[in-house]
């Protein structure tokens, strides 16, 4: 005799409500961010944009050296395409590091006493 296992009628019905909502951007954020830690990006994942084309979500998420670009269809919920490319950050102050700065600091410090004590060396 084979024993079967009964799926409570809550799960499926859950999993069949989920199946026939409407995608928003929430749920093809979930769907995009789902797969990206699927193929090895578990961490630092920050989506910034959802946009609707033709048909096709197009969900941008931002990770700490990279930004993927990930496209979903808008009716069967497939992962059409994806692209991961490196950042193009802008150069700013703020990514100036103290280590950078200590070493500047030191370096002017040095040429500054020595300019002292060339000066006073020749008498201006």
């Amino acid at each position: 005799m084979a024993l079967k296992e009964k799926v409570p009628a809550a799960i499926t019905s859950a999993t069949h409500k989920l199946k026939r909502e409407p995608l928003n951007a929430e749920i093809v954020t979930a769907i995009a961010t789902g797969f990206l830690k699927r193929i090895g990006n578990k961490s630092g994942l920050k989506p910034k944009r959802v946009s609707l084309e033709e048909g096709n979500y197009v969900v941008e998420v931002e990770m700490k050296k990279l930004m993927a670009v990930v496209r979903i269809d808008g009716e069967t919920r497939e992962i059409k395409e994806y692209e991961i490319q490196p950042k193009g950050e802008e150069t700013s102050f703020t990514s100036i590091s103290p280590k950078l700065i200590m070493i500047i600091f030191g370096v002017s410090a040095g040429i500054s006493v020595a300019l002292h004590f060339v000066f006073k060396i020749f008498g201006f």
